[in-house]
């Protein structure tokens, strides 16, 4: 009888943590709140194994250890690979910068990312949160650089429903509309340096209830049919989702994270205010597959909650 007991009491914690650790499995976590809890898979994941460790110290509690540890392991092996660093190739001239970083609702530090842009110089620089406001603010301080900016949204609406691109004269001719389809307006750049393939600067909806989770599954679904169309695109910007959402993988078609071999894919982009290995990375530079990473940061900039995303990558022609 009470090794019955022990058995199902192991079940039930194994179910537990697995409704944590994996909820991705069997699809949870496209649902409120699990959505959000399978973000934090990495740190759930170490401590559910510390949890195991715990429960191994006890005669009594060992195949609860088992079963805890099982699931712990298997959280770990799901975000292994992100952790993994590839023998890298040395970045050459011709190699496309791209930075994005969530200003937070225009209130980061323009001072702060003129600097990061003037050190950096990148190709194209994506802003979400950032409308005509906070564009009208940076650009004096960057065009002695040569960067044309395009705002998704019109004068006078609200930073934070906004996204802006800039792009370097390096970039080119590049052509900028602004398109729907998501909750925030986004834009799409075309021509240039970018030959056949367009760039999309967006903000997706942020899943942390019901209502806004369902935005956010429609928000990528239009992701997924870019990334599945014929020409794979570079989709950039603050996508409130890791590599952990079955929604987001399943989005990715021929399209990969720069993040991917550089052994950074784990350093968390939000919350700035947390430490890079307690924080989520839900900021990305998604490329076509085939893409080389020549360099990959995070960096920082104050004034905001989010870490942005450096890339320097060699895009298939």
């Amino acid at each position: 009888m009470k090794s019955t007991l022990r058995v199902a009491a192991a079940a039930v914690l194994a179910g537990s943590a697995a409704s944590v650790v994996l909820p991705d499995w069997i699809r949870l976590d496209r649902r409120f709140p699990f959505v959000a809890i399978v973000a934090f898979r990495p740190q759930f994941a170490v401590s559910a194994l510390a949890a195991a460790a715990l429960l191994a110290r006890g005669s009594r509690t060992r195949p609860a250890a088992a079963a805890v540890g099982a699931v712990a392991v298997a959280g770990l092996g799901a975000v292994a690979a992100r952790a993994v660093r590839f023998p890298t190739r040395a970045a050459a001239p011709d190699d496309l910068a791209i930075l994005t970083f969530n200003v937070l609702n225009g209130r980061a530090d323009t001072g702060e990312l003129a600097t990061l842009i003037a050190r950096e110089t990148p190709h194209f620089v994506v802003l979400p949160e950032a409308g005509s406001d906070f564009r009208d603010k940076l650009i004096p301080l960057v065009e002695t650089l040569g960067y044309r900016s395009w705002v998704s949204t019109a004068p006078g609406v609200k930073d934070g429903q906004g996204v802006t691109l800039l792009a370097a004269s390096g970039a080119g001719d590049v052509q900028v509309r602004s398109g729907t389809g998501m909750r925030l307006r986004h834009l799409e750049a075309t021509g240039g340096i970018l030959g056949r393939r367009s760039l999309f600067a967006i903000h997706t909806a942020a899943p942390v209830d019901r209502r806004r989770t369902a935005q956010w599954l429609r928000d990528l679904a239009l992701v997924e049919r870019w990334c599945h169309g014929p020409v794979a695109p570079i989709v950039v910007g603050d996508f409130n989702a890791t590599l952990d959402h079955s929604a987001f993988r399943a989005a990715l078609g021929g399209c990969r994270s720069a993040a991917v071999g550089t052994g950074k894919g784990l350093v968390g982009t939000y919350p700035s205010s947390a430490a890079p290995w307690a924080g989520i990375q839900i900021d990305h530079v998604l490329v076509p597959i085939g893409t080389v990473t020549t360099g990959f940061e995070v960096v920082e900039v104050e004034g905001t909650d989010h870490r942005g995303v450096l890339a320097r990558v060699r895009v298939p022609r």
